[in-house]
C-alpha cells in the first residue's frame, strides 16, 4: 500500500483524514499541520507516494505548497500527485471543481474534494486519481 502525507491545518480534520487512510490500509500516514512543516517531512522521507492536502492554510496555502514541492532542489523530480480538501464553498460544483483541476494539473494535483466528505469519496478520489483499487 502507499505512504501519505496529509498537510491539514486542522487537527480534528487531520486526524479524521489519517483514520479514514489508515482504516483503506495505507502503510504509513504522515501528518503535517502547514506546507513548512510539510515540506521538511517531504525532504526527510523519500518513501512519501502521495499527498493529501488542505486547500486554504495558513501561513502557506495549498496551491503554494504544491509549487514549493516542485521548486525545492531536494524534491525536484519527485511526481507525488496530490489530493486537495477543501471547505471552498465555490468547489462545491463539480464542473468548477473540474476546471480548477484542469488549470492545476501542473502541480500534480489529482482530485478536489470538498468538505466534509465521506471515506468512500476519499476512497474514489484516490482510485480515479492514483488508479488504486481500494
Amino acid at each position: 500500500m502507499l505512504n501519505v502525507l496529509i498537510v491539514e491545518d486542522t487537527a480534528t480534520f487531520r486526524m479524521m483524514v489519517r483514520q479514514q487512510l489508515l482504516a483503506m490500509g495505507m502503510a504509513k500516514v504522515y501528518v503535517a499541520s502547514d506546507g513548512a512543516e510539510a515540506l521538511q517531512i517531504l525532504k526527510n522521507n523519500k518513501d512519501i507516494d502521495l499527498i493529501v492536502s488542505d486547500w486554504h492554510m495558513a501561513p502557506m496555502d495549498g496551491l503554494t505548497f504544491c509549487g514549493m514541492v516542485q521548486q525545492t532542489p531536494a524534491l525536484r523530480g519527485r511526481q507525488i500527485p496530490v489530493v486537495f480538501m477543501t471547505a471552498d464553498s465555490k468547489l462545491a460544483d463539480e464542473d468548477k471543481r473540474a476546471k480548477v483541476l484542469a488549470a492545476s494539473s501542473h502541480l500534480g494535483i489529482i482530485a478536489i474534494l470538498p468538505k466534509p466528505f465521506s471515506a468512500e469519496q476519499l476512497r474514489n478520489a484516490l482510485s480515479a486519481g492514483c488508479g488504486l483499487v481500494l
